[in-house]
């Protein structure tokens, strides 16, 4: 089997496994901070993704051994589980169920599961909410599925959009409380229960400099003193969601970190 490791990180790893799956990758996963492509010869790849290495190793059947190693993750009171590990959903816990892939959006990566421990901390009961770079829908249905009367997530990628669907309908979320569009925070957000796209909590997990950018926006889509939840943050850049957010004249400012990753809450002026 040949498999080709490409060091990786939270900034262009989208843009890499892109770039592998046009490269002929027949299957793509994240161990260890390197991301693995197994391909069936060695081919040549782009100059952006060049700085990898090949390697021929052992014949397996690699999609029965990441199910065989993926584990349930508590976030909370929510436990983010594939189909086939719904059983193992401890009592009392809110099972999330996600198909997962064989790259990411499993709910292990830091960024997912802090950002989901953060909504689980909330009473979100009556709520409505906003999922900015919604991707697989994990944190909208988390927010459905813990009493939010409507999530609506939003993302600039239309592929996303039916993936996240899909699992709200695995998840039984009802229909009308969770909604997935594409979008951006400098488009209009219609719907027929927040018309006029303030909501009373945000969450989004994207990346530093997209904070910074976006701070401005958030402040118009989030009701006065409504919690704000940011990830997706490497360490090293938290003073610049940090400064952004004193900018725009957010309070409560907390921060959480996991490894590299950070967590931010603030709550709106």
């Amino acid at each position: 089997m040949l498999v080709y490791h490409l060091p990786g990180t939270f900034e262009t790893r989208e843009a890499h496994l892109d770039l592998l799956w046009e490269a002929g990758a027949t299957g793509l996963e994240e161990r260890a901070g390197l991301i693995r492509a197994y391909f069936d010869g060695q081919t040549d790849l782009p100059a952006d993704i060049s700085d990898g290495e090949w390697r021929d190793e052992a014949d397996q059947d690699w999609q029965a051994e990441f199910k065989a190693n993926l584990r349930p993750v508590q976030a909370g009171r929510v436990t983010i589980v594939p189909p086939w590990l719904r059983a193992e959903v401890p009592a009392g816990q809110v099972p999330l169920i996600i198909e997962p892939g064989m790259a990411f959006g499993t709910g292990h990566h830091a960024t997912t599961r802090m950002a989901v421990e953060a909504l689980s901390a909330l009473d979100l009961a009556g709520q409505t909410v906003l999922d900015v770079g919604t991707g697989s829908g994990v944190l909208a249905i988390a927010a459905a599925l813990l009493d939010a009367r409507y999530a609506l997530g939003v993302d600039i990628d239309p592929v996303t959009i039916p993936i996240a669907t899909e699992n709200a309908g695995q998840n039984g979320v009802p229909e009308g409380r969770a909604a997935f569009m594409v979008g951006t925070l400098g488009d209009d957000l219609p719907g027929d229960v927040v018309t006029d796209g303030v909501f009373d909590v945000l969450v989004a997990n994207l990346y530093a400099e997209l904070h910074d950018l976006l701070v401005g926006a958030y402040v118009g889509h989030l009701r006065a003193g409504g919690p704000l939840i940011l990830t997706g943050i490497l360490v090293s850049k938290l003073p610049l969601v940090q400064d952004a957010l004193d900018r725009e004249g957010f309070t409560d400012v907390q921060v959480r970190t996991d490894g590299d990753w950070a967590l931010v809450t603030a709550r709106s002026a």
